[in-house]
């Protein structure tokens, strides 16, 4: 694997610690911040807004000053945000780093993602589903940190190891070689038909309906990672330690799936995939609303993480597929999506959370899953439509 798809991998690996470490800790932080869930939900927002301002950011560092300067600044900028909130435990720095943190993290997603699929035309999937491993390691790895750090009574540490994770990737992207090496004898993406867009009007709907499936994907993504603790305190009555580790399931889950999306991606296409990944989704999550026991809680959240593991990674590449002369518009546009949802879908949960408690949440995350099942079900009904197979050739999507 070139040096810098492991460098890829460090800096998503990174990303998935800083993005769900506030989740880990979000009970203890507002009892400590003398705070609600309101607050909670103001500062995933901000982080979210954050993603609006690293979007466009990556475009303009990239055309400038390259590839590497963008990726020093991202690491350096989330690095700095996340010590900021192991250094100030007040209100004010926290909403700030919280928004600092966010663009951050949104110039590293849109600069690597961009150079990844643009390298690495035939196996975009298989590359990128290693990086999007790398980042559910992180998301496991983070919230088990927090955990201990809870149980010695310094959670505010969690963020401390994120930040120095941040700055020596920082570091480390200044000796690393930075170049297209797509090798033509590597794995490949399984075979989907061409999208025929016929006009600007039906090439804006595909598109449209893309980013509307990553932005409800990546809202309920966020729900998860900085609610779910919330919730099993508030469902279960279980302690804060012991919700943290719910993520921890959550992303263990991602992780294999991620792992097992590399394969999945050279033999079922992307249009199946993301169907039935997001029915499993909504199923899980409509279950989840009427179980009783933590226990099985914890086996809900691991399969929720199966089900949900490989749809970002599959979207981003199949939107790339039906636009293949927008590569980099197209990634950058899913990752400002992407910030749009994790901003607005968490909000509205935190709010919902606070002024009715834990079962109307469940409720409220169970509509958002099935608005997603519906998107990507409409989205595929079109793009199938658009995809007359050629003679000779087996459908495969």
């Amino acid at each position: 694997m070139p040096a810098y798809v492991w460098l890829a991998c460090g800096l998503y690996l990174m990303n998935g610690m800083a993005t769900v470490v506030f989740g880990a800790v979000m009970p203890i932080a507002l009892h400590s911040l003398h705070r609600s869930y309101v607050f909670g939900s103001d500062l995933v927002f901000l982080q979210f807004v954050g993603y609006w301002i690293g979007v466009p950011l990556s475009a303009w560092i990239v055309r400038r000053l390259g590839y590497r300067t963008a990726i020093w600044v991202s690491s350096l900028s989330t690095g700095l945000a996340q010590a900021g909130l192991a250094l100030w435990l007040r209100p004010g720095p926290y909403l700030a780093c919280s928004l600092v943190s966010g663009a951050g993290m949104a110039l590293m997603q849109a600069t690597v993602s961009t150079s990844l699929i643009e390298w690495f035309p035939s196996r975009r999937a298989v590359i990128m589903s290693r990086t999007e491993a790398a980042f559910g390691l992180g998301c496991v790895l983070s919230p088990l940190g927090a955990s201990v750090c809870i149980a010695h009574g310094a959670w505010r540490a969690s963020f401390a190891f994120v930040a120095a994770a941040a700055l020596a990737l920082a570091l480390v992207s200044a000796f690393t070689p930075m170049q297209a090496t797509d090798h033509p004898g590597g794995p490949k993406d399984a075979h989907t038909d061409a999208i025929h867009l016929t006009g600007r009007r039906d090439g804006a709907l595909v598109f449209a309906l893309f980013m509307v499936c990553i932005l409800v994907y990546v809202g309920v993504e966020s729900c998860v990672n900085n609610f779910l603790p919330a919730v099993f305190v508030q469902h279960f009555g279980v302690s804060a330690t012991a919700a943290s580790v719910t993520v921890s399931t959550f992303w263990a889950a991602m992780v294999v799936g991620r792992m097992a999306t590399g394969w999945i991606a050279r033999v079922l296409p992307y249009r199946p995939y993301l169907l039935l990944a997001s029915l499993g989704t909504l199923a899980t999550l409509v279950a989840m609303v009427v179980t009783r026991s933590h226990a099985v809680g914890y086996v809900e959240c691991f399969l929720l993480g199966i089900f949900m593991s490989g749809m970002y990674v599959v979207t981003l590449v199949f939107a790339n597929h039906a636009f293949p002369t927008l590569t980099g518009l197209v990634t950058r546009w899913v990752t400002f999506f992407a910030g749009l949802g994790g901003a607005t879908l968490p909000y509205a949960f935190g709010w919902v959370m606070a002024k009715t408690g834990s079962q109307a949440a469940d409720v409220c995350l169970a509509l958002f899953a099935a608005l997603l099942f519906a998107v990507v079900a409409f989205t595929g009904v079109v793009t199938k439509r658009k995809s007359p197979s050629r003679p000779g050739v087996r459908a495969a999507g």
